[in-house]
Order: C-alpha cells, then structure tokens, then sequence
C-alpha cells in the first residue's frame, strides 16, 4: 500500500550490479527526478554499484550510504539482510561477495541444465549473461533470457512454471545462516536490517535474528499493507530497532519502476534512521576483520 505524504528516503534498490534494470547512476538520476533526496543502494549480494552511485547521489546534493542486500538462511528459508553504512573495501565482505558471484553462476548452469532435461534446450548461459552484463546473475535473469527467447511470455511465467522456490527447475543456493550475515555486516562497520519480514519470517524466527544482533527491520516495502506496517512499527518500538523503508526498485516492469518515490521514509522518520545509523555503525565498526573461514558459509 503506497504512503501518503512526501517520501524523503528511498532506502532499498537494485541496480544493474545484481538485477536491476538501471545502472547506478541512472537510477539515482530517477529517484533524483522522482523528489527523492536521500538513498540507498542495496544490490543483492554485491557493493559494486555502491560507488559509481554515491557519485551521482553527491553530483545531485543527495543523502547516501553504502548498503548491500545479502541472501542468508534460516531454518532452510532464504531470509534477505539488508546491511547499511557498510564498508565497501572491507575484505570479509569483498570476500562474500566473490564468493556469492560464483556461486550464483554455478546455480545459474545448473538451472539451465535442469531445464535441458525438460525439453527447454534453446536457452543458454551466453543467453543469461547477455541479461546480466557484468552484474551478479540472479533468477530474475534467467526469467527475462527465457521471456527473450520466447520460452515464456512473461517473467512471471517463468517463475511460476520453472523458477520458484517450488517450481521445477529451482536450484537451491549456498546455506549462509542469518547469524553470519549479521556478523558480516556489523563487522563491516554496518547496521543489519532485516528486509521485507512479513514476506519470509515467523515470530519465532524474529526472535532468533533478534539474539543474533539485528539492529532494524524494514517497515515500508510495497508487500506490506497496513497492518503489517502497525505490527512491525510495535516490535521496533518494543525492542529498540531502527525502520526503515524503501521501493525495492528493480525495473522489470511499469509497477515496479512506479514504486520509486511510493514507498521509503518520510522527512522525520529518516532524519531519526539517519541519527541511529551513525551511532550504531560507528558501535559496530570492530577492530577484527573476520574472514569467511571465520563465518558459517557454506556451499
């Protein structure tokens, strides 16, 4: 459900570093278009637009920070951590990224081989890599190479018959609990924020993220409707947590691109994520590094 009033913070987008539709800078140029005076990039997996697009936010008088949207587990489902205020060279996190990067092209050769065993055979990874440029390869990929290719009609199609989490040429990722993500992010000198909950996480898997250090959750996203909104609102005040909001732009179609400007935070609540971010990125800016063999990633 769209907001009403002015939005002063777009805290929650996707570039063509993951699976975005926009390069960094167009997309800050859009939401700059769009009246949005702060943002965040938070590509899935990646900082590699981060700098190309804090460029363009400070060309453009812009509010920004660093951020990255890491894929974690818990109890066997995939639950996003959104990290802010992040290091970008920081090595652990460089680290995951690299690792995440060949990982994610590996599901992609094993998605298109299952779909080789199902009779799809015209589609192939040179297909996928020419959707995904240089950015890191993700489902949404493989559905818009399928739609390209006339496998499908629409990506939706794609996800539906072959791609879901439950369809049958899923392919399941590596196994990073949501323990390590938090670490890795706060080791990174940010703040974790848990993305979009209402669409993945019961009240007892909130409560295990909570003992694991979270520091937020994402109160406005275009999944949520107001209900859900008052509920997150009441265990954010409860537990002391930042919220935070953004459109979760990608660009693959009008509904989407519309969101920028609909959904983050407005004027007031961003001036208080704002305050909170630099004291708790600045509480979890360690002295210790770890590198990935010190966190759970598995394969």
């Amino acid at each position: 459900m769209p907001q009403r009033g002015t939005i002063h913070a777009d805290l929650h987008t996707h570039t063509t570093a993951s699976d975005g539709s926009l390069a960094p800078n167009a997309l800050v140029q859009r939401a700059f278009e769009r009246g949005v005076k702060a943002i965040a990039i938070t590509d899935h997996d990646t900082v590699a637009g981060v700098e190309e697009a804090r460029a363009a936010a400070k060309e453009r008088k812009m509010w920004f920070t660093s951020g990255i949207e890491i894929s974690a587990t818990l109890e066997g489902r995939e639950i996003h951590i959104l990290g802010y205020a992040v290091d970008t060279s920081n090595h652990a996190l460089l680290d995951y990224a690299h690792r995440a990067r060949t990982y994610r092209n590996e599901r992609a050769e094993r998605i298109i081989a299952r779909l080789r065993e199902l009779g799809i055979k015209k589609l192939t990874i040179r297909d996928v890599r020419e959707i995904a440029g240089e950015g890191v390869i993700g489902r949404q990929h493989i559905a818009l190479a399928m739609q390209k290719r006339g496998i499908v009609r629409t990506t939706r199609e794609a996800f539906d018959k072959y791609l879901a989490d439950d369809a049958i040429a899923f392919s399941a990722k590596w196994e990073f609990p949501v323990k390590d993500a938090i670490q890795l992010i706060h080791d990174a000198g940010g703040v974790a924020v848990v993305a979009h909950p209402a669409k993945v996480i019961s009240g007892e898997q909130f409560e295990t993220m909570l003992e694991a250090g979270l520091d937020g959750v994402e109160l406005h996203h275009p999944s949520h409707d107001t209900d859900v909104c008052r509920l997150y609102a009441l265990l954010a005040e409860q537990y002391g947590l930042l919220t935070t909001g953004g459109s979760d732009f990608h660009g693959g179609n009008k509904r989407d691109g519309s969101n920028i400007g609909r959904y983050g935070l407005m004027k007031d609540d961003f001036t208080n994520f704002a305050s909170e971010l630099t004291k708790r990125s600045a509480t979890h800016n360690r002295a210790m590094k770890p590198t990935l063999g010190m966190l759970g990633f598995r394969g």
